[in-house]
């Protein structure tokens, strides 16, 4: 699976997980938070797409992944809590 195809279908999981994804730009390197009890994930469009998709893995770690069945993307999960 390439990065495009990995990085939309972690965007799929977050929506399912009920995580709002903002996708901005400016000078932040983004990540995870909760505002007024709504889990966010922020992701800067100016940063590389290899540098989105770390930033969004590991954002996801900080949630109940248990859930995802995706083989691969277990995987990359698996590669970045370690």
């Amino acid at each position: 699976m390439n990065l495009k195809k990995t990085y939309n279908k972690l965007i799929s999981i977050s929506d399912e997980l009920n995580i709002k994804i903002i996708k901005g730009k400016g000078n932040f390197k983004g990540g995870s938070c909760v505002y007024k009890k709504e889990n966010i994930i922020v992701l800067n469009h100016n940063k590389p797409i290899e540098e989105r998709l770390k930033n969004l893995i590991i954002s996801l770690l900080e949630f109940d992944v248990s859930s995802i069945s995706d083989k691969q993307i277990e995987k990359l999960f698996e590669e970045y809590s370690t």
